[in-house]
């Protein structure tokens, strides 16, 4: 939100600086800092009549004008193309400088004598307009300070909202917090209004809400015999310090009086609604409307819009539309002030891909009460700068009132919280300077009631905010918090978590975090079918964004798309996934999840880049279970259908499964625009904590040497290295000590449909030396065992 000091002033006349206005404006919690600092400018410039304009003898684009500034008349070679007789002008006199930097000398131009500059908006950097000079209205005496006419030597601040303070995006809502902080009384904008007492706007208009749950009030007054034209510049000028670009007196002064109170409003030309009637009602299932903007959009039923007899001429605290705007030739206005439900502004707009000045600020909530005076000030600048006339009265449609919330505040609250203590009539005088009217106290508590711009005020506990930030937060004094003695300690779930974090740092992983949500198109990348867990996605009431309208079922899709443009990446994410498991309710699960792409850094030495595959995954999924305490670790296959049929396993432990890993399937790595393949894994945590390693049994040392031998077989590829290292085990007896595989080769003489499978096999005796007879009878029978049991032959 900008905010000019020199509109700030007229609201609440302090007499601080920018600065000290903006430190007083941070200690209330609202983040304030200085973006655009005037004060200095526009010396030498004055307010200057030109009183005549000739041809320049020697340039057919160029005049000579003479121009009265008070005591002296200058002769100024001006290359304006709207320069004439008779305006009210900008003069940069000599040894002035412009705003670039740029100084004014008395010189010759085409042999003619320049005594200054007559300016234009662009070069005085009030506005982009550079097709001529600025024009002033009429009555501006000669010679007067340009800088202290036009409070053009402003200071605009730029306060950091958050969320839930829609009260302060208006000039008014941070003057009202300056005016509760300071004790200065809060000068509020001229209301007055001469309406025409021949005529009502009820004889020209007529309001009928047809959805009251989405629009509970709706006013509407009508101002006939208006001119549309250029904005004085005092306007302008405000405008453009809170970044409003002009349009002309009609549109501007709503766009005013929404930055200077915070209501929107909408001026409809009259002519163009049908019938005078206006409906406020739910759209219909595909009607197409065209916003100002001219893009067309397909409306639903969750969309409010705002019709006269015949069509849609509005989208309800969004934008109105083409077909009903403000033109340069509109004489009469309807001017709209109303109230319509956050939810329902926020789901259009963001629903629609619309965003606007107004939705901003109905989606944060709006002063049910206030935008009566809004349509007033609206009203009364509207017919200053019209020169029309405002019918009698107005149309308002409110069938049920919305009462103020009532709510109490108890002192020992309040210190408790704070840890200070607060007199009771300190928290009354702070309530009451933000306008909340007292109902009753008792001495000991407070019931106020809140008025209608405070959205943000529900409960105690906000009312305990509001005093904690006008006592001061550097008035509570730092102490430590009693906690009390935890007998249980860390949970498991969280032991583990910590664990895991720091072991994959420590084996080269960097740990990344990506926001909770996903889009449709993400499980689409990853061909997720129908029927699939991943597909129970829980939605979002509220979206940041059309696209993340589902919280993840997932880490995987936030990690593969960060991989995106990377050389080389290897990564992990802890995080909560999600899953619906009824039209209210969903699951949460603590997960981690391992993403390596197939580029892996080069050593210094090694001078081309090793590449990784799935077995670098394997590597790390038995380091995770080592470290976690799980003596062993089996990969069986599985059919999940983001991997490569043949290259994913589920990984289990104790016979628990604890995750899944797997190479990712191209489909999905051109869907994220990936060059290059990648491995993931993913853990189920939850399951680690409800399932934990059995205790790490130490044993003594063997006194006796062991026998090693290699085994290579030739078996059928559908054939694991599991079940014949199992097999080896069974058949090797307690002589097997340790079975190792270490070579599989396919192709060549092995035959079709075969492949090798080598191991290394150690043989030892817990009580003797072992002997060189009996590890070759143990490995007879681990051959003949192999042979019965999968068909194995020795290579």
């Amino acid at each position: 939100m900008l905010i000019s000091v020199k509109w700030m002033e007229e609201l609440i006349p302090t007499g601080l600086s920018p600065e000290n206005i903006a430190v007083l404006l941070t200690d209330l919690g609202l983040e304030t800092s200085i973006v655009d600092d005037r004060r200095g400018w526009y010396q030498g410039m004055v307010i200057g009549k030109v009183l005549s304009k000739e041809s320049h003898p020697n340039a057919d684009k160029l005049s000579l004008c003479k121009v009265d500034v008070g005591e002296a008349t200058l002769d100024i070679v001006c290359g304006a193309p709207n320069v004439g007789a008779g305006q009210t002008v900008v003069v940069a006199r000599v040894g002035a400088a412009l705003p670039d930097g740029m100084k004014i000398e008395k010189r010759k131009v085409r042999g003619q004598v320049s005594e200054g500059m007559i300016c234009s908006e662009s070069e005085l950097m009030l506005s982009t307009d550079h097709d001529g000079i600025m024009t002033l209205e009429d009555g501006l005496a000669p010679g007067a300070s340009f800088g202290d006419m036009y409070e053009v030597c402003d200071t605009v601040l730029e306060v950091d909202l958050t969320p839930n303070r829609g009260d302060c995006l208006s000039m008014i809502g941070i003057a009202r917090e300056l005016a509760a902080t300071t004790g200065t009384p809060l000068r509020m904008p001229d209301t007055s209004l001469d309406e025409d007492t021949q005529a009502r706007s009820s004889d020209k208009i007529d309001v009928q809400i047809e959805a009251p749950d989405l629009c509970p009030r709706y006013t509407g007054r009508v101002i006939t015999g208006l001119t549309a034209a250029k904005s004085p510049f005092w306007m302008r000028r405000r405008l453009a310090a809170v970044g409003v670009r002009a349009i002309n007196n009609l549109v501007d002064v709503t766009n005013y009086v929404l930055m200077e109170t915070g209501h929107p409003l909408h001026a409809f030309d009259l002519r163009e609604v049908s019938g005078g009637r206006i409906v406020v009602r739910r759209a219909n299932d595909g009607e197409r409307f065209t916003t100002l903007d001219g893009k067309s959009h397909q409306l639903s039923p969750d969309n409010l819009v705002i019709a006269d007899a015949k069509r849609a001429v509005a989208l309800a605290g969004v934008m109105g539309g083409e077909n009903s705007e403000v033109k340069d030739t509109t004489s009469e206005v309807m001017l709209e002030a109303a109230f319509f439900d956050p939810s329902s502004v926020r789901r259009t707009s963001k629903g629609l891909g619309i965003k606007s000045e107004s939705s901003y600020r109905f989606e944060r909530g709006c002063d049910v009460e206030g935008l009566i005076f809004a349509q007033d000030r609206a009203a009364s600048l509207m017919v200053s700068l019209g020169g029309g006339k405002a019918l009698a009265g107005r149309v308002d449609a409110y069938p049920r009132k919305i009462e103020k919330r009532k709510v109490t505040i108890r002192q020992a609250r309040v210190e408790a919280i704070m840890g200070v203590s607060v007199e009771m009539e300190r928290i009354e005088e702070i309530l009451t300077g933000l306008e909340m009217e007292k109902v009753s106290t008792d001495g000991q508590a407070l019931m106020v009631e809140v008025p209608h711009f405070r959205f943000d005020i529900e409960r105690e506990i906000d009312l305990v905010e509001e005093v904690a930030r006008f006592v001061g937060y550097d008035k509570v004094k730092p102490t430590a918090p009693e906690v009390p003695v935890s007998v249980t300690g860390l949970s498991r779930s969280l032991r583990i978590r910590r664990a895991l974090r720091r072991h994959l740092c420590s084996i080269g992983l960097m740990e990344g975090m990506r926001y909770s949500f996903v889009s449709m198109s993400d499980i689409d990348r990853f061909l997720i079918p129908a029927e699939h867990p991943w597909r129970r996605l829980a939605p979002i009431d509220n979206p940041l964004t059309s696209e993340w309208t589902h919280m993840r079922p997932s880490l995987l899709p936030g990690l593969v798309s960060a991989i995106k443009g990377t050389r080389e990446t290897s990564v992990f994410e802890i995080g909560v996934v999600f899953q619906q498991t009824s039209p209210t309710q969903s699951d949460e699960r603590w997960m981690a999840a391992v993403v390596l792409t197939e580029n892996a850094n080069p050593g210094l030495w090694e001078g081309r880049a090793p590449k990784r595959d799935l077995f670098h995954m394997k590597g790390v999924a038995e380091s995770m279970a080592s470290h976690l305490g799980y003596s062993e670790v089996t990969f069986l296959p599985s059919s999940h259908p983001y991997y490569y049929p043949k290259r994913q396993a589920d990984i289990l432990a104790g016979g628990v499964k604890l995750g899944s890993m797997g190479q990712i399937r191209p489909e999905t790595l051109g869907a994220y625009q990936v060059d290059q393949e990648l491995f993931t894994m993913e853990w189920d945590l939850d399951a680690v904590a409800a399932n934990p390693a059995p205790k790490t049994m130490c044993e003594k040392l063997t006194k006796f040497p062991s026998v090693k031998r290699d085994l290579a077989v030739v078996v059928d590829e559908s054939v694991t290295a599991r079940s014949l290292a199992e097999a080896i085990k069974k058949h090797g007896g307690r002589l097997v000590r340790q079975v190792e595989i270490f070579d599989i080769y396919v192709g060549g003489k092995i035959g079709e449909g075969k492949k090798s499978v080598a191991f290394s096999l150690e043989f030892l005796d817990e009580t003797r030396t072992l002997v060189d007879e009996e590890a070759s009878n143990a490995f007879e029978k681990i051959v003949e065992g192999l042979g019965r049991d999968l068909g194995a032959r020795l290579r």
